[in-house]
């Protein structure tokens, strides 16, 4: 189970990878950023990318699920009566 700590950890980088997205272009980090810098993003990103679209996957199921209509006929009105 995560703790506060890990849990913290991820929104942070969460927002600092947003926040870096819109600041620079990928062309412009390919560009600036240093060795050590690309290297590690080239060596982790196929793992973290695998694990953040299962995420993702996971909470857009779940998010898609409390927004879909209900399908009972018990709360399926029509209308018309009188």
């Amino acid at each position: 189970m995560a703790d506060e700590q890990i849990e913290f950890g991820f929104s942070t980088a969460v927002f600092v990878l947003d926040h870096t997205a819109e600041k620079i272009t990928p062309s412009d980090a390919d560009s600036t950023f240093g060795e050590t810098t690309k290297e590690n993003f080239w060596r982790m990103w196929p793992e973290i990318r695998g694990w953040a679209e299962a995420f993702y996957q996971r909470i857009d199921d779940e998010r898609r699920h409390m927004a879909s209509p209900v399908e009972d006929e018990e709360y399926d009105e029509i209308g018309g009566g009188g």
